[in-house]
């Protein structure tokens, strides 16, 4: 690889020169000269010495220091004259050796290899045959040719490379040197090349050296050479700006150094010809600018420095002019020998010259000449210390003070050669102190150099060169920068970094105290910008200040200073933008094209093109990043440079299909998105448009099209102020005026049409905005030819096996995500769709669309192509319009635009719209904030992962517009139907029906027709349940009228296959009947049609119908409305009348049925003659039939006002059933059905009418279970309910629910107008039960009956009938009803009571009876002690009661006197029980006080349903004992 001419090292380097010579390509010439610099580093050891036996020439022996080595800087440029006229001051940039190189494959019979001649060596002995070629003499003149070239070269060397033939290393004749190829060389061939040059440099060095010796004079390089001298008043009128600047201190901490004014004497330009080379272009400019300036004398200078030059004279002992002349060349010319020593390896030598050098030029006030000689001290210290040698710092490093008397030049020490030998040992330990001295000495050093230059200039007539100066200043600040990286110290690291420029590690010492580094990186950058000349475009040429330039930013990249690297880069481009414009024009005159056009884009072969030159397009794509990195730190953002940070191979042009896809995806859109969201708030917005209009001047001087076109759509984008437009809005316009944005689009326009001018057509830029399409959607048909997606559940053809097998157990998961599914787009095949098309234009002005496609995928999809304009600023929507020939899924998820004078690319659609969030809390500063923003560190993996998919953003998610092709579908229309004006009348309850005729007016057959229906009433029930305000009994009963008879239904069951299908130009009719409900008062029927080619049994899981429409107008009036009802208790005494009655009258051996009709003929003889008279025939046969079926005997009477609201008498029917189950349900009113009570009346028009009925008393195992929910969506589990009520507010509910639930399962009711024959039915969901009317129809679940017989010893416990049914006269007990009995006094009788348990849980009674007398006070009732005796405990507990279980307590009793007695009991729980209690053998049950009482439990799967929706309820139940009280008291009658 190539040196790097600012290194810190490059004096230490010795220069040679490699040129081609004969016939050589250029590729073939850049891989022989890698062949070479792989070989750079020759060390002495390795060299023999000089072979030509010169004694008088070892001066540079290798011999003298065989560990030092040799870093050639072997280059293939030649160095500028101006940088020539240096010499001898900086000798390295001369050069020494010339090497010539030519192909031995391009020479004649390379191939035969022939040796046909020899040549005799220096020694005269030894003889080396060598090929003799074919134009091997006009390559030696080549050779000495170049000696005439380059006088100041020492030895010129021909290496012939990979000759046919040649195998082995081959010397002759003279300087030529044979090279054999790769696979027969060893890998010491090249290696032993470069020491036998080294040789013969090191020979011809000892001479030069000699040759030195008798020179005159040396002069300093001088600025009538070089031009302007470096002096402030090269701006008279604006001092250094630089060193005012409060980021850039003037100098480091301890410099005293200060600029002063100072003269110069005049100087005329040197006669020069016409420029025609670029260096040429800049010297010329150069020499005119100094002839133009001329430099006035300055002032004296201060006292000060005046003190310093009398100490200085006085130092040298007041020797006369010629002697100090003398003394000045002594020490000019140990210095220019140091520095030789020092470039051929020598460095103990060179040490020793350059330190009595600097000695002299101290003592002589040679400032200059003292400065370099500082300097290549320390490069020789670093070379030392880079070749592992232990070395010692020489005094004249330290800064002295001033007020020291210096020696004169006879007494300036010199190193011993004790001293001069142990620099070159390895001493590990001694070296790395020395390496640590030289660090801490670094600082003071450097700042003591340019003091000397500086006084230089200032006092002296010999000012440094600004050219010297700068890249002295570079060097130093390298030198510095590396061991700041370096934790303060020169290690390895960093000595191989400023010698061989290997990669450097920054590094931070835990041990070392806080604030103990001498230098921060901000003092090193304020040292490096004393490099930076005070004026760029005068002081310098082009050619020289932009290598300063670049090196300032290298060095300030390396301290990550990034912002000060782009301000000196900023630099740079000002200085190049006018040299570049000015060689183009040159250039092109010579040429004879205009400046304008582009050298890169014509044909090379019309320039006399060298094959050193970099290819143009290689130079451009470099500047180009650079240009980009520049934008980037100022926070422009560039799309190239984003390109090179992910991948450097990718690029985005139109010469490479892969990278434009890429730079097209919708990853690639939305990191742009986010990555301009981020650098917008980054930075100051018209600094980021200065510097894009100077990338745009730099490369519109370069004619680089392709980086006019990058860096414009980039200001463009800055200046872009949203990303997505608002529709009528004027938010977010662009920060640059119109006009302004228009030139930069005329701009384009003009880059593109030259690039076509000079063959260039495919160039074109890219598009600016990446939101062009904001959005694509399907303009929909007309609504009765729009396709509906239609499912089997819909039509009631699911499976219910298939739906059990996928039902999820769990009503509520946290786990589910909810998925809003979009509306679907549908398409008809070979039926045009019309697409609209969303386009923005966020700029202000007019953009052409040349062509504009809709991309389709996954059927065969077409579309019209077309262009059109968008208007400034604006957001406008167009029609396309696009044919699917396939059936399947269309998806559009991007559209392909091609614009006027930019690239056809594809734009993904963007419909949501999004806007940049800020940050809230600024966590990033300085670059930091340039990179996008994460709410979460990204994972290991995700960053390990270089070839995964990126991550979009929901907020930028693109839109894809899926529409599914279906095949074709006919169309029906309503041909007429049988209402008039489609309305219809009915009355509540009603049904009535009506006919629609449909006809199908298309080609396709219907195979499918099915009917919809929405009403008003749906949408009032809807709207009803949606108040979360409702108690769960109101859900409950919205929800059952949303759910049974709806108010229209379509007779089908009577319709077969074939009148379901209707042939193209056909007609059908179908009947739907409409039934009469509150509130319904429109309605429409939907009809669905479709060709599915399949049987409604066998209908796929999703098809497409069409949908035609009815609108019904109902008019719903009143028939029968429920007024009141009212429950009270009734006696059981004629059940048990009946009961006995039918024991009596069959003998117990005729069935139910017989017992019935008989009871039925002797209740009602006669036929009733009068409403009043049917109705109570009617109540008489309903009391008579009580429990003639074995119904239960507890009963109670429901009261129900009715009134006709309709204006014609209607005829009302009740209906009762005594029991009912779930089979039963349906067939309540069939005819004859036993347990059926009918009650039938008369309504007069708005006459209201009482019925009484007899309805069996409920009994319910569990009334507090939750309030069910007939829609499944409303269950959920464990929630809390939303009213917040009491537990005893709450179960009274629960029980007022389930009561009339079952009450209503056994009413039902119906009317009839008899003059029309219109009937209905009755809705009785009306009745509302309260507290009292649920104690009349509810039966305990705990209840107790009594018996009374005669006492008898020894008798059973079971009573007879002989006993209590009355029949005989002398039994002291007869029972005249259910529990009364009349006995006679003075008897002995035997009270059993029954304690029935028809719960379901186990209970542990206690029985209490309280015998009192009738119809009298409290206080009077309980004095029985001489009225009524009776043996035993009143009070006792029973045992444990089973569930459906009962036990019997019987006590004696004898009344004393005849009155009127009553006996009542109530069961009380002695204690708590768990519920499911095991029973032991015993009988007995554990016991426990914090049993809880839980409610009744159901059977089956549903009660433990509702375990798990009701445990709140559960948990908040009062866990207190329950009581019963006996509804019927056992009531005695005694007489005498």
């Amino acid at each position: 690889m190539a040196v790097d001419p600012l290194s810190p090292v490059a004096p230490a380097r010795l220069r040679a020169l490699l040129l081609p010579v004969g016939k050589i390509k250029r590729s073939r010439f850049l891989s022989l000269v890698e062949r070479l610099r792989a070989h750079n580093v020759v060390r002495l050891g390795d060299v023999s010495p000089d072979a030509n036996g010169r004694p008088n020439r070892n001066s540079f022996s290798p011999l003298a220091f065989p560990t030092g080595m040799i870093v050639y800087d072997l280059s293939i440029s030649v160095p500028p004259i101006s940088h020539l006229d240096l010499f001898p001051f900086e000798i390295f940039r001369e050069s020494l050796v010339i090497i010539a190189i030519a192909d031995g494959i391009e020479l004649p019979g390379s191939t035969d290899g022939t040796q046909i001649s020899s040549q005799a060596t220096t020694n005269g002995t030894k003889k080396t045959t060598y090929p003799e070629v074919e134009g091997l003499d006009e390559l030696q003149q080549e050779v000495h040719a170049l000696k005439d070239n380059h006088p100041r070269s020492l030895v010129q060397q021909l290496l012939i490379f990979d000759y046919g033939g040649v195998e082995k290393l081959i010397t002759g004749p003279e300087a030529v040197v044979w090279i054999p190829r790769p696979e027969v060389a060893t890998s010491t061939t090249v290696k032993t090349v470069m020491c036998d040059i080294t040789s013969r440099i090191l020979g011809e060095l000892s001479g030069f050296v000699e040759r030195m010796q008798e020179w005159l004079t040396v002069e300093s390089p001088k600025t009538s050479s070089w031009g302007p001298r470096r002096t402030p008043e090269a701006h008279p009128g604006s001092p250094d700006k630089l060193q005012q600047r409060m980021t850039m201190p003037a100098q480091l901490p301890g410099a005293n150094g200060t600029f002063s004014h100072s003269s110069d004497a005049n100087s005329q330009p040197a006669e020069h010809d016409s420029p025609t080379t670029f260096d040429e272009i800049t010297r010329s400019i150069q020499l005119s600018n100094r002839i133009s300036s001329s430099i006035k004398t300055a002032s004296k200078p201060g006292s000060k420095e005046h003190s310093r030059e009398r100490m200085s004279v006085q130092g040298i002992g007041f020797m006369g002019a010629n002697e100090r002349t003398k003394t000045r060349l002594k020490g000019r010319l140990s210095i220019a020998v140091g520095t030789l020593f020092l470039q051929a390896g020598l460095w103990p030598d060179s040490l020793k010259e350059l330190v009595e050098g600097a000695s002299i030029a101290r003592a002589g006030s040679d400032y200059i000449w003292h400065a370099k000689a500082l300097e290549s001290i320390l490069q020789c210290l670093l070379m030392l210390g880079w070749a592992g040698m232990d070395f010692k710092i020489p005094q004249i490093c330290y800064p002295t003070a001033d007020k020291l008397l210096l020696k004169s030049a006879s007494q300036t020490p010199t190193m011993s050669q004790t001293e001069l030998y142990s620099i070159g040992q390895s001493n590990p330990e001694n070296r790395v102190v020395s390496l640590q001295n030289l660090a801490n000495l670094l600082p003071d050093l450097s700042n003591n150099i340019l003091h000397l230059y500086t006084r230089a200039a200032n006092i002296t007539d010999e000012p440094a060169p600004q050219l010297v100066f700068s890249e002295t200043v570079i060097r130093l600040a390298r030198v510095l920068a590396a061991t700041y990286l370096r934790d303060g110290s020169l290690d390895d690291n960093a000595l191989g970094n400023i010698v061989m420029n290997d990669p450097l590690q920054f590094v931070r010492s835990p041990e070392r105290p806080r604030g103990s580094l001498s230098l921060s990186k901000t003092d090193i950058a304020s040292f490096l910008f004393r490099a930076l000349p005070p004026s760029l475009g005068s002081d310098l040429p082009v050619t020289d200040s932009s290598p300063i330039l670049v090196g300032m930013a290298s060095t300030l990249w390396t301290l990550g200073l990034d912002r000060k690297k782009a301000f000196v880069l900023n630099q740079l481009f000002s200085v190049l933008i006018p040299g570049l414009v000015q060689a183009r024009k040159i250039g092109a005159a010579e040429v004879g094209i205009h400046p304008a056009a582009s050298l890169s884009a014509l044909n090379y072969a019309s320039f006399d093109i060298n094959a050193l030159d970099v290819v143009p397009g290689d130079m451009n794509g470099s500047l180009r990043q650079l240009l980009a990195y520049v934008g980037k730190i100022y926070g422009v953002p560039s799309t190239t440079v984003f390109a090179d940070e992910r991948d450097v191979s990718k690029r985005c042009s139109a010469d490479s299909c892969e990278s434009v896809a890429d730079y097209d995806s919708v990853g690639s859109i939305v990191n742009r998105a986010l990555r301009h969201s981020t650098i917008d708030g980054f930075g100051n917005h018209a600094l980021k448009v200065d510097i894009l209009k100077a990338c745009i001047n730099f490369c519109e001087a370069l004619s680089d099209f392709k980086g006019v076109l990058q860096f414009t759509v980039d200001l463009l984008q800055t200046i872009k102020g949203t990303h997505m437009l608002v529709p009528d809005s004027y938010h977010g316009v662009p920060s640059l005026p119109p006009e302004e944005q228009v030139r930069l689009f005329n701009n384009v326009k003009r880059t593109v049409a030259a690039a076509r001018k000079l063959g260039i057509p495919n160039l074109e830029a890219e598009y600016w905005d990446d939101f062009l399409v904001r959005g694509v959607e399907l303009v929909n048909l007309a609504d009765f030819k729009e396709p509906v997606r239609r499912s089997r559940t819909d039509f009631g053809f699911s499976n219910i096996e298939e739906s059990r097998a996928e039902k999820n157990p769990f009503i509520y998961s946290a786990f589910s995500k909810t998925t809003t599914r979009r509306s679907e787009c549908l398409l008809i095949a070979e039926e045009p769709a019309t697409f609209k098309v969303t386009l923005q234009n966020p700029f202000e002005f007019d953009v052409e669309i040349e062509s504009l496609r809709i991309e389709g995928t996954g059927v065969s999809f077409e579309t019209d192509t077309k262009g059109l304009w968008l208007a400034p600023f604006t957001i406008q929507e167009h029609c396309f319009s696009g044919v699917a020939t396939t059936e399947g899924t269309l998806e559009v998820a991007a559209c392909s635009v091609k614009v006027k004078f930019c690239r056809e690319r594809r734009f993904p659609i963007f419909k949501k719209f999004w806007k940049p969030g800020f940050e809230t809390k600024a966590k990033r500063t300085g670059l930091a904030a340039v990179e996008p923003f994460f709410e979460r560190p990204l994972s290991w993996s995700s960053n390990a992962s270089g070839t995964g998919s990126e991550v979009i953003p929901k907020c930028l998610e693109p839109d894809v517009m899926v529409a599914k092709v279906i095949k074709k579908q006919p169309t029906l229309i309503i041909q007429s139907t049988s209402l008039s004006q489609s309305a219809i009348m009915v009355l509540e309850g009603e049904t009535k029906s009506f006919d629609i005729t449909l006809q199908n007016v298309s080609t396709c057959p219907v195979d499918f027709i099915s009917f919809r229906f929405e009403d008003s009433t749906s949408r009032q029930f809807q709207s009803a349940l949606n108040n979360k305000d409702n108690l769960p009994a109101d859900i409950f009963e919205l929800e059952l009228k949303l759910s049974t008879n709806p108010t229209l239904t379509w007779r089908r069951d009577e319709l077969n296959q074939s009148e379901l299908s209707i042939a193209p130009g056909k007609t059908a009719t179908f009947t739907v009947d409409v039934f009469g409900k509150a509130g319904l008062q429109d309605a429409v029927v939907q009809i669905d049609y479709a060709h599915v080619c399949a049987s409604p049994s066998n209908l796929p899981e999703t098809f497409y119908c069409r949908q035609i429409s009815l609108p019904l107008t109902v008019t719903v009036n009143a028939s029968v409305d429920i007024v009141r009802c009212d429950l009270l208790p009734f006696t059981g005494d004629f059940a048990w009348n009946n009961k006995l009655q039918q024991e009596k009258d069959s003998g117990g051996t005729n069935s139910d049925e017989k017992s019935i009709k008989s009871v039925e003929q002797t209740s009602s003889p006669l036929t009733p003659r009068s409403i009043s008279q049917c109705k109570d025939a009617q109540f008489s046969r309903t009391l008579s039939q009580l429990r003639l079926a074995s119904q239960s005997s507890d009963h109670c009477l429901l009261l129900m006002d009715l009134r006709n609201a309709w204006p014609n008498p209607l005829s009302v029917s009740l209906y009762v059933k005594e029991s009912i189950s779930d089979s039963e349900t349906n067939n309540i009113l069939e005819t004859g059905a036993i347990g059926i009570h009918e009650i039938c009346d008369e309504l007069q028009p708005g006459h209201l009418s009482r019925f009484v009925l007899v309805v069996p008393r409920i009994h319910i195992v569990n009334p507090q279970k939750p309030i069910p929910s007939l829609n499944i969506g409303n269950k959920r589990q464990f929630v809390v309910s939303a009213n917040k009520f009491s537990y005893e507010v709450e179960s009274s509910a629960r029980e007022v629910f389930w009561f009339r639930e079952e009450l209503l399962k056994r009413l039902r009711g119906s009317w009839t107008e008899l003059a029309t024959g219109r009937e209905g039915t009755i809705d009785l969901r009306g009745i509302r039960l309260n507290a009292r009317m649920l104690d009349a129809l509810r039966i305990d679940n705990v209840d107790v009956t009594f018996s009374l017989r005669p006492y008898a010893s020894g008798a059973s416990s079971c009573p007879s009938s002989d006993h209590t049914n009355g029949s005989d006269n002398d039994s002291p007990v007869a029972q005249t009803g259910k529990s009364k009995f009349v006995v006679k006094t003075n008897t002995f009788l035997t009270l059993s009571a029954t304690v029935i348990n028809r719960s379901s849980k186990t209970i542990h009674p206690l029985l209490r009876l309280q015998p009192s007398l009738r119809h009298l006070p409290h206080a009077i009732a309980l004095d029985l002690s001489k009225r009524l005796a009776w043996s035993g405990m009143l009070h006792r507990p029973l045992p444990v009661l089973e569930p459906h279980k009962t036990t019997e307590v019987t006590l004696g009793i004898t009344a004393l006197c005849r009155g009127e007695y009553e006996i009542s009991a109530s069961v009380e729980e002695v204690r708590l029980l768990k519920p499911y209690a095991p029973v032991s053998e015993m009988g007995a049950v554990s016991l426990t006080a914090e049993g809880t009482d839980m409610s009744e439990e159901g059977s089956g799967a549903g009660a433990d349903e509702h375990l798990h929706f009701d445990s709140v309820f559960i948990a908040n139940a009062p866990k207190q004992r329950r009581i019963w009280h006996s509804r019927v008291p056992c009531m005695i009658s005694a007489r005498d």
